[in-house]
């Protein structure tokens, strides 16, 4: 366990932890940085949409380097069993939605969207194939932050606890990116319940790390499908 005092004179853990969580805040700030700069440089007006390819190629790449980063961390990480079915239903999950319910929701009214609408409310199914790799170099990061807590001895309970304030922090942000206020509070609610309970899927739960990515991507289909009927003229 880490002592209080341990934060006033540090020990090597405590630094290394330290260095961790900033290096996981820069590498996160790095690939949202480079997207902006990839789709103002190419003259895209949806980065994703747009450019789906490069941008299936550019989070790879930054998921392959925050595995090699972070391996000391990742190494000592007990997978919980898992299965095949568990991965095909997810992947089913995402076909389903981008190829059978996405294109007949309903169009959103320009009139009735934000002045500066976000991206996600053009997508189609080769924007939701960008971010899925997106999702997937997001997901190594949050599994990086859980071993990082729970290599100082917390309980899942303890970690969650600050998974989910950090989360909720971090999306609270968004207020500084000009977005709505309704925007920025569902989706601070929701990665603050998300925090909450992934340490217990990544640490303790059969099919954990499936089940944290699909719900990871569960939210967008939700978030899509609510924006789309919100946003649409009454019929």
């Amino acid at each position: 366990m880490i002592h209080t005092a341990d934060f006033f004179f540090g020990t090597p853990s405590l630094r290394r932890a330290i260095f961790d969580i900033a290096l996981v805040a820069a590498l996160w700030s790095v690939s949202s940085v480079g997207y902006y700069e990839i789709r103002d440089q190419l003259g895209l007006e949806n980065g994703y949409r747009d450019a789906p390819l490069i941008y299936s190629a550019y989070y790879p790449g930054f998921t392959v380097l925050a595995l090699l980063l972070f391996r000391h961390r990742l190494r000592d990480w007990q997978l919980p069993a898992h299965g095949v079915l568990p991965v095909l239903a997810v992947l089913a999950m995402i076909a389903v939605f981008t190829l059978g319910i996405l294109p007949i929701l309903p169009d959103i009214d320009l009139s009735l969207a934000p002045r500066n609408p976000p991206e996600f409310m053009f997508a189609d199914a080769m924007y939701y194939v960008a971010k899925s790799f997106e999702t997937l170099f997001q997901q190594a990061l949050i599994l990086t932050l859980v071993l990082l807590f729970h290599s100082f001895g917390w309980k899942t309970l303890q970690v969650g606890m600050l998974t989910a304030a950090l989360f909720g922090l971090f999306h609270l942000s968004l207020i500084f990116n000009g977005a709505t206020d309704f925007y920025v509070a569902r989706f601070t609610i929701a990665a603050t319940c998300f925090g909450a309970v992934v340490p217990t899927l990544l640490l303790a739960t059969r099919n954990g790390a499936t089940l944290s990515y699909g719900l990871h991507w569960g939210f967008y289909i939700g978030d899509n499908i609510f924006t789309h009927f919100m946003l649409s003229l009454p019929i």
